[in-house]
């Protein structure tokens, strides 16, 4: 896998984040899809930084293909995104997140 984009962090304030990674596949059998990505929005709660959403194409119980992850969920929803698509979606579900049950409200310029 050809790295494009490693453990990239955007900051939106002190304690939330977004990290992103994105690779390109360089063989057909390498990966099932041209790009491998994952788009993860941290926030840093008293003294650690917990995942609020997680949004990836990564295998996920030997099946591949995008799918979410939310804060205090157990299952994953499976959807049909982009890398582009999921970083608009990631910042939406976080926003709801983050203001629901961190009394936080971020701005992320969508």
């Amino acid at each position: 896998m050809k790295i494009l984009i490693y453990d990239l962090n955007e900051f939106y304030s002190e304690n939330v984040r977004l990290v992103k990674n994105l690779m390109k596949r360089e063989a057909v059998d390498e990966y099932p899809e041209l790009l491998k990505w994952k788009l993860q929005m941290l926030y840093f709660d008293k003294d650690k930084w917990i995942e609020i959403c997680r949004i990836d194409n990564y295998p996920h119980e030997g099946q591949a293909g995008s799918h979410i992850h939310i804060y205090n969920k157990d299952k994953v929803k499976r959807v049909e995104l982009s890398f582009e698509e999921a970083e608009k979606t990631i910042k939406e579900i976080s926003s709801r997140i983050l203001n629901e049950k961190f009394n936080e409200n971020i701005d992320f310029g969508e």
